[in-house]
């Protein structure tokens, strides 16, 4: 009978180890922890879970505080046996260590009851792992948790074309080794935001981003020839009626290989690897050009430099020159601040009807520019100056179309909303967009009329028809487009 209840002592000392503040500490808060996991899995597998805050804690800090309480019960029953030793009180107990011994049914059960805890704390803490992964690559998780710091990028990219593509789709791509620098990147993110030492404006990280034939191209496919592309551009002018004007041109986008005997227009030249251009910019934002090389199809290499002036050294060449890629034009292509004048030539094509309110689209546009203290002052300031507008110089407007004024001040406010973030110091001029060249100095940076050969014999070309053919230019009435595809096919 001795040696049957010594069994259960040597067996029980563990228990003994066990009890004191540190392990029971960790026994609770694991145990929490791992209820609130799992109530968290469970309400997100039905679609509870909304909030992006709320899925940090159930994903990211929930499991960390379970990986920490579980550390917390060897190292509380490490302290407690030294502890016991320094006392003297289990001198005979400690001598002689138990023995696994699988006959026993008391050990049997105890190994049975380990066993299982670790397989289930191995699911828990594998699929709260997996799911704070997928909360972190969310769209709501980039967007929203730090709110100030991207609400600008973040309303920018629910407005665009790409409103329905993942942020980790473009910012990191297919691959391992990529989604490790991201989140290693992101460290470093996360410390500028918890010091607040994050710039304002966040600059776009062109140094160092993914090439766009690993991103852009799993969906665009340049290589494919895409004929010409009718655009037309509608612009309302600041006078009483916004009156419109139509401009029509003729987008020679291009592509193709010439393996198929198909090839020409914009992406052909530019990004299409039958010809390879490299340039080497002279600001950190690629807005002017101090050195470009093409290499031809035929082998034939070019360089040009500004008005033809020395190259940059070879050195600076190897280490700073860059394949052009879609990036380089298209580089605003989710996250674009559209210029107010335009902003609101967009509203007026959406809303004919402002029309028929006076002077709208000036009213709104010298709302939209003004300086503003804050992102939500400006709104409700842009709002209230274009309605009261109309309540001072057109109290019959005001009153008989009151819904409309409503709406037209609503949607300038939306604009204002869309492309000003003082908080951020972010609005349309803090990020050019190099598609065109109305705004900033997009195409004009290369195709500026500047950039030739040291001979001076060969130029970039400058010509305006090398791009686009303006077929109505500055119409007062909307062209018939059917009639302009006839002509031209």
């Amino acid at each position: 009978m001795s040696g049957a209840s010594a069994r259960p002592r040597t067996l029980g000392r563990f228990f003994n180890y066990a009890n004191n503040i540190i392990s029971i500490m960790g026994i609770v808060f694991t145990t929490i922890s791992a209820l609130l996991i799992i109530v968290f899995i469970i309400a997100e597998s039905f679609g509870a879970v909304h909030n992006p805050y709320t899925a940090m804690i159930a994903f990211v800090a929930l499991p960390g505080i379970f990986v920490l309480a579980l550390l917390l019960i060897p190292i509380g029953m490490l302290w407690h046996r030294r502890q016991m030793l320094r006392e003297g009180t289990l001198e005979t107990q400690l001598a002689t260590y138990p023995t696994l011994d699988f006959n026993r049914p008391d050990l049997r059960r105890t190994a049975a009851i380990v066993l299982v805890l670790t397989v289930v704390n191995g699911i828990i803490l594998g699929s709260s792992s997996y799911l704070a992964v997928d909360e972190m690559d969310g769209v709501r998780f980039c967007g929203t948790v730090c709110h100030t710091v991207m609400q600008p990028e973040y309303t920018a990219y629910q407005q665009s074309p790409h409103s329905r593509v993942k942020c980790v789709e473009c910012h990191i791509g297919p691959g391992a080794s990529w989604f490790v620098r991201s989140k290693l990147d992101g460290l470093r993110q996360v410390w500028h935001t918890v010091w607040n030492t994050y710039p304002r404006p966040i600059e776009s990280p062109i140094s160092n981003l993914r090439p766009a034939r690993e991103t852009c191209e799993q969906c665009h496919w340049p290589a494919k020839h895409y004929d010409d592309k009718l655009k037309l551009i509608t612009r309302f002018a600041t006078d009483e009626t916004s009156t419109p004007s139509y401009t029509v041109m003729l987008l020679k986008t291009g592509g193709g290989e010439t393996q198929t005997g198909t090839h020409s227009g914009i992406h052909w030249w530019h990004i299409y690897s039958d010809n390879r251009i490299r340039y080497v910019a002279a600001d950190e934002k690629r807005q002017e050009m101090a050195w470009v090389e093409i290499t031809t199809r035929e082998g034939q290499v070019r360089t040009y430099t500004k008005d033809g002036k020395a190259p940059p050294a070879p050195s600076e060449i190897a280490a700073k020159a860059r394949v052009m890629d879609c990036i380089d034009c298209h580089n605003r292509p989710t996250h674009l601040f559209q210029v107010p004048a335009k902003a609101l030539d967009s509203v007026l094509e959406r809303f004919p009807d402002f029309r028929s309110l006076p002077y709208y689209k000036r009213e709104a546009l010298a709302a939209v520019t003004a300086q503003y203290p804050g992102h939500d002052e400006g709104m409700k300031a842009v709002r209230e100056a274009v309605a009261q507008f109309y309540r001072e110089k057109y109290p019959d407007i005001a009153r008989d179309k009151a819904a409309l004024v409503k709406s037209a001040a609503d949607e300038a406010a939306g604009v204002y909303g869309r492309s000003v973030f003082p908080a951020m110091k972010t609005d349309w001029r803090t990020h050019p967009n190099n598609i065109g060249h109305d705004d900033s100095p997009g195409c004009w940076r290369c195709h500026g009329g500047d950039m030739t050969t040291a001979d001076g014999q060969s130029m970039i070309p400058a010509d305006c028809e090398t791009c686009h053919e303006l077929l109505v230019q500055d119409s007062p009435t909307r062209p018939d487009l059917g009639k302009l595809v006839a002509a031209h096919s």
